[in-house]
């Protein structure tokens, strides 16, 4: 008599073997034996979705927070629509990676450590700081993942043709760049939020060029990478450049255009306020990421600078 599993969880570890030939990978959680050349991969970060398109390798599973249109048409160019929804990035469904049966899953170290273990009796699980990892890192982590899915020369080649087309932005904002100030921040309706000079963002808008116009050291903190900030604070950082994304429409943002401490920033005086997609912005990282950011950033500076 077959006996059945109680759920996909149980399913997936009764399908689990030892793979043929293994890779070690050193992670944020130690190191970890994956596949060679794994086929069936689930990614728990935008960010792992952008090292994947980078070198055309479709993952069979995302947590896409259930909304398909969160992966950009820059990725699904690369990786094609016929992943399956996993749910949230913040809390991905358990149930769903397993019933995938993957062979490799690439977890957040801010979102997803509390269950690490669940994952990695799932599959091989390796965890890497998306979230609040600067862009340097990013590129660092892509190698990882290049390496994770049997794929180091491509990575290390598309990693290079990346450095070179950042180099040429670069150049181009030479001189509009040095000396200047630059903040991005994220809106709702409830607040403000500035990325830090040691989030993905600031230090791309500093590799770029740009002067950091917020100070703080790097602690990996989720609070101090994505700073909460009043309109009383912002006046006293007050940026030569502020570029806004807003998740609603209104933000509270557009609350404070009115008011004389908003009136008074030396962005604001300038006309060197800019909207920006707090999607592309604020949750995508990463080769291709980086990449688009440079570009808008370019559209920007050329049409309205």
């Amino acid at each position: 008599m077959h006996r059945l599993f109680a759920s996909p969880i149980a399913f997936a570890l009764s399908l689990a073997v030892l793979p043929a030939a293994a890779v070690e990978v050193t992670h944020a959680m130690g190191k970890t034996q994956v596949p060679d050349d794994p086929q069936r991969i689930v990614v728990l970060e935008l960010s792992f979705v952008d090292a994947l398109a980078a070198v055309s390798v479709a993952p069979v599973g995302i947590a896409d927070d259930s909304d398909r249109e969160r992966v950009v048409a820059a990725y699904t160019d690369s990786i094609g629509q016929d992943w399956v929804s996993v749910g949230s990035r913040k809390t991905p469904s358990l149930e769903r990676i397993a019933a995938l049966a993957p062979d490799l899953i690439i977890a957040d170290k801010t979102r997803h450590v509390g269950v690490y273990d669940t994952l990695s009796s799932i599959a091989p699980t390796i965890v890497l700081d998306s979230l609040t990892g600067d862009y340097h890192e990013a590129l660092a982590q892509a190698a990882v993942i290049g390496k994770a899915i049997g794929k180091p020369e491509e990575m290390a080649r598309r990693i290079a043709t990346h450095k070179a087309r950042m180099h040429a932005y670069a150049e181009t904002f030479l001189l509009k760049a040095k000396g200047v100030t630059a903040q991005f921040g994220v809106a709702n309706t409830t607040g403000l939020w500035l990325h830090s000079p040691s989030s993905y963002v600031g230090s791309l808008l500093r590799l770029l060029g740009f002067n950091a116009s917020m100070t703080g050291a790097n602690t990996g903190e989720y609070a101090a990478t994505y700073v909460s900030i009043s309109l009383e604070q912002l006046s006293a950082i007050d940026p030569d450049v502020l570029i806004l994304g807003r998740y609603t429409d209104p933000a509270i943002t557009d609350t404070w255009t009115g008011e004389t401490l908003f009136q008074g920033l030396t962005a604001v005086q300038a006309d060197h306020v800019f909207a920006a997609d707090a999607h592309e912005w604020s949750r995508l990282r990463g080769i291709i990421a980086a990449e688009r950011l440079a570009g808008r950033l370019t559209e920007i500076m050329t049409a309205q600078w």
